[in-house]
């Protein structure tokens, strides 16, 4: 198995700990919206990759050592794990699901049809002044697929709207509410090697969902 430019994606991972690490020493920067999450109406429009079962498993098993050092994060349960391939309606507040919907999911299952199933490598975390992330390396089909789709959208006038171009392939595991206890502790924890398995990704979903996921509506399940 083959994955896609490695480096930069391992280098890509190290930049967002290393960029974060003062911030995180300090505690981290909290999230209001987890405090008081009445407040929250964000919704979004995403396609996103769900987690197979092993490696859930092998995830929730780490998060459960993980909260003996902080146990006041928010630790995202299995059903809400996922990978974003997509935002394509970034989540803003009181957004509905697009009246032009059956559009997007055309244009997905066009781009789907043109990969084959593909493999994703879960090795290790890192961790922004937020969240922690498990490191995700993926086989090129999904990166084909990400740059056909933009190509797609835009051709049939579909908005789009990335903060980003996607590259990672992360899953977000747990965020910061207020502030890490114990932030040393957290670090070198974090950088110990933690192997999560792997996965063949045969399907993706298209979502309606809030920012962590806990809401949700699927609209649509994409075969590959």
């Amino acid at each position: 198995m083959e994955m896609f430019n490695q480096s930069r994606l391992e280098n890509h991972y190290r930049n967002i700990l290393e960029q974060n690490r003062e911030a995180i020493l300090r505690g981290g920067v909290g999230d209001d919206y987890l405090k008081f999450p009445g407040r929250d109406t964000r919704m979004a429009l995403a396609l996103v990759i769900r987690i197979s079962p092993n490696v859930c498993s092998l995830i929730e098993a780490y998060l459960h050592k993980l909260k003996t050092i902080e146990p006041d994060l928010y630790y995202y349960p299995a059903r809400d794990l996922h990978i974003t391939v997509l935002d394509l309606l970034r989540g803003v507040p009181d957004r509905t699901i697009p009246d032009n919907i059956d559009d997007y999911t055309r244009c997905i299952r066009e781009c789907a049809k043109k990969i084959s199933p593909f493999e994703i490598v879960f090795d290790g975390l890192t961790m922004s002044d937020n969240a922690v992330m498990i490191k995700g390396y993926y086989e090129s089909a999904l990166e084909d697929f990400r740059q056909e789709l933009r190509r797609s959208m835009k051709r049939y006038g579909l908005l789009l709207e990335e903060r980003y171009e996607t590259f990672s392939a992360h899953i977000t595991a747990a965020r910061i509410p207020d502030q890490l206890r114990h932030p040393e502790s957290f670090v070198t924890y974090l950088a110990d090697k933690h192997p999560f398995g792997e996965m063949k990704v045969t399907a993706f979903e298209l979502v309606f969902h809030n920012w962590y996921d806990s809401q949700k509506k699927v609209l649509a399940k994409i075969l590959l």
